[in-house]
């Protein structure tokens, strides 16, 4: 019997009752008083150097067959490995280690997880790919682990009804009649858009012009930015368009509604408004001008949500229907039947497949456009849902239950769950933060991204 065998037997039941073998198997272990005889056969093989037992094992048979394989396959063969066992066969040898580090592995390892969507396009040609791979793992345990940075910024007199975000800034709109701006980094207002007297020397031509679009004269209710243009609507009954180009300068004060504009949507041509009126007004944004191309009487009621996206626009109101509407002849495309009560906002998915409505039946209801059906019923709000926001595989709902849901179309229960102090009117996530507005002048935001090891890559991640 070799150390090696002996090692991994079963000890042999005691020889009287209530003895129990509790020393190593040496060459005299004690089973009770029972004495292992060794025969000198053993005991030469006890003394045998742990080296010349594994050269008894038949490892040297044992080929890596990589190494017969061009240094430019090997990594090939790793990206079809998880990140475990990636790890592990950084074990096995230096040559195994040098290819599971290739960018080629970890790059693919990000495609699969997040598909080319999560990254940006500036992202450089010779990042580490591996860190990336990591950083961004890490922000998506942070999410399940419940980690993140609770940030309460305080600057408006009043409820704060709409927010929008990005890696630079922050817009808010109140009931306070203004538009703040915050830079992101320091979490500081860094410009307010309100009604105001011209700057001095504003030529008389211009004061009458300058008061009409300078800013809003009812609750900030909704807003909407890109890269050049930010929009806003009002209860005063109008939108204004401003220039994000040319530090805010307003550009154009709009009135197409006779009622609360509630919400506003808009892509590279078009701009989309509904309103208490019941209608949905389609503006041209190519023109200067903004000129009004049609009026879809969508409702008999409020409409409370649209949503804009490239070529058509979802609607939801008061009579518990999503309708679908083509842009460019004001056609009703279809309309999606399954919510027991009246609806408060609604999305369509990035690549117009999907459409998620929620309202005040309490229940998210995901749709197929192809098949004009429900394929899920997302439940857990106890009240009515007043807003709902798609990023990535995300949905994230706030409702009048007090309460933000992020849920991930991969996991059956919400990935995260915030509790506020009032009412939810508007929320919106994106992979590293969420930012939640109440029934309060304060918003809230919670940062999963701080205390991340490689903050650096934060940058490349987005999300559609």
């Amino acid at each position: 019997m070799s150390l090696f065998t002996m090692a991994f037997e079963p000890p042999s039941p005691p020889s009287r009752a209530g003895e129990v073998a509790i020393d190593p198997p040496d060459g005299k272990a004690l089973l009770g008083e029972s004495e292992v005889n060794l025969s000198s056969e053993d005991e030469d093989d006890k003394n045998e150097d742990l080296s010349k037992i594994l050269d008894r094992l038949d490892l040297a048979g044992r080929v890596d067959f990589t190494l017969r394989l061009p240094e430019e396959v090997l990594p090939k063969i790793f990206v079809y490995l998880d990140d475990r066992s990636l790890y592990n066969c950084m074990l096995v040898n230096k040559a195994w280690y040098t290819s599971v580090n290739s960018s080629v592995v970890w790059r693919n390892m990000f495609r699969r997880n997040w598909r080319w969507w999560a990254i940006t396009r500036d992202i450089p040609s010779d990042i580490d790919w591996k860190r990336v791979y990591l950083s961004r793992r890490q922000l998506e345990q942070r999410w399940r682990r419940k980690k993140y940075k609770h940030t309460r910024l305080e600057g408006h007199n009043d409820v704060v009804y709409c927010v929008q975000f990005d890696d630079d800034k922050i817009i808010t709109g109140s009931r306070d009649r203004t538009i703040n701006i915050w830079d992101m980094k320091t979490l500081q207002i860094t410009r307010t858009l309100s009604r105001r007297p011209p700057p001095p020397g504003t030529p008389e031509s211009e004061l009458e012009s300058f008061y009409n679009i300078s800013g809003h004269e009812g609750s900030v209710l909704c807003l909407q930015y890109d890269k050049k243009l930010l929009i806003s609507g009002s209860k005063d009954q109008t939108i204004i368009i401003w220039s994000v180009e040319h530090d805010y300068k307003p550009l154009r004060r709009l009135k197409h509604h006779d009622s609360s504009v509630l919400d506003i949507s808009f892509d590279e041509k078009y701009i989309a408004t509904c309103s208490k009126d019941g209608n949905i007004c389609i503006l041209d944004r190519t023109s200067s001008e903004f000129p009004l191309l049609r009026v879809i009487d969508a409702s008999r009621g409020t409409i409370n949500s649209i949503h804009l996206k490239r070529g058509i626009v979802a609607s939801a109101g008061i009579d518990s229907v999503v309708r679908i509407w083509h842009v460019e002849t004001g056609k009703r495309v279809m309309s999606l039947h399954g919510h027991e009560r009246g609806l408060a906002c609604v999305k369509i998915s990035s690549n117009k497949r999907y459409a998620v409505s929620g309202g005040n039946d309490t229940t998210i209801r995901i749709w197929d456009l192809k098949s004009r059906a429900p394929v899920a019923v997302l439940e857990g709000h106890t009240s009515l849902i007043r807003t709902l926001h798609l990023h990535g595989r995300r949905i994230t709902s706030g409702s009048y239950d007090k309460e933000v849901k992020v849920w991930d179309f991969d996991l059956p229960e919400p990935l995260f769950v915030a509790k506020l102090d009032h009412w939810v009117l508007s929320a919106k996530a994106d992979c590293k933060r969420l930012l939640v507005t109440s029934g309060s002048s304060d918003v809230d935001m919670y940062d999963f991204a701080d205390g991340l090891d490689d903050p650096a890559y934060l940058r490349y991640f987005r999300d559609p």
